[in-house]
């Protein structure tokens, strides 16, 4: 992606110009793809961060999360992450479920760095710097998740997303592995996984994919709720 022209068009989706490039090229250099989308989201203010992030989440709730709670007739199991850095944060969402008696579990990289495990929290305070400073759950005031707990939505954060349901992580393939976990569950069907995203990070080119990776629902920015199955 040398070179390549990076601008934001009207809708807030930003396109990336590399059509010198072939194919192989695009979908190859993943180090680049997270050096230009990080730089993007760490291009944003800390206020503005903040207010894009309250704008997400109280647009999750009133599409997604209110009618999943109305259907369902019960509180819900949300697996929500804390933010680090410049990513989006689901804070406003997580205060509005514990309000409306949802239970949240957050993930924690296990010591062995090969995946993760869900806990519960029920406070800010729950959260500590974990590995590489990312917050998780404090395993001494924390209970992990009972697996035959429906996990009925799940955050998804990302470096960069498109709108034909393409996700770039941060390279750990740890929300690939817990998808993975998860599938073959009695709840696996149900289960929405939800990119959760400022809509600056949002492209129209292809991002590099493998077999492996997991299979968004749907993807929520501060500007929209889309679907894609």
């Amino acid at each position: 992606m040398k070179n390549a022209k990076m601008k934001v068009d009207f809708h807030g989706i930003l396109e990336v110009g590399m059509s010198f490039m072939d194919e192989e090229q695009r979908t190859s250099d993943k180090g680049e793809w997270r050096r230009r989308m990080t730089a993007v989201r760490d291009a944003m203010s800390p206020d503005e961060r903040e207010q894009r992030s309250l704008q997400l989440c109280v647009l999750l709730e009133l599409e997604v999360i209110s009618v999943l709670r109305k259907r369902l007739e019960r509180p819900l199991n949300i697996c929500a992450y804390g933010p680090f850095r410049s990513e989006a944060s689901a804070l406003p969402l997580i205060n509005k479920c514990w309000k409306m008696g949802d239970q949240i579990f957050a993930p924690r990289i296990l010591p062995g760095g090969e995946g993760m495990e869900l806990r519960k929290v029920e406070a800010l305070s729950n959260w500590i710097p974990g590995k590489w400073g990312v917050p998780e759950p404090d395993p001494l005031h924390t209970s992990i998740r009972n697996g035959m707990q429906p996990l009925d939505a799940v955050l998804v954060p990302g470096i960069a997303f498109n709108e034909i349901g393409g996700r770039l992580g941060y390279g750990g393939g740890y929300y690939d592995r817990l998808y993975a976990g998860e599938q073959g569950t009695n709840h696996s069907e149900t289960t929405l996984w939800i990119g959760f995203a400022f809509a600056s990070q949002v492209v129209r080119d292809p991002l590099p994919s493998e077999p492996h990776d997991l299979r968004l629902s749907g993807l929520a920015t501060d500007e929209k709720v889309i679907w894609f199955n």
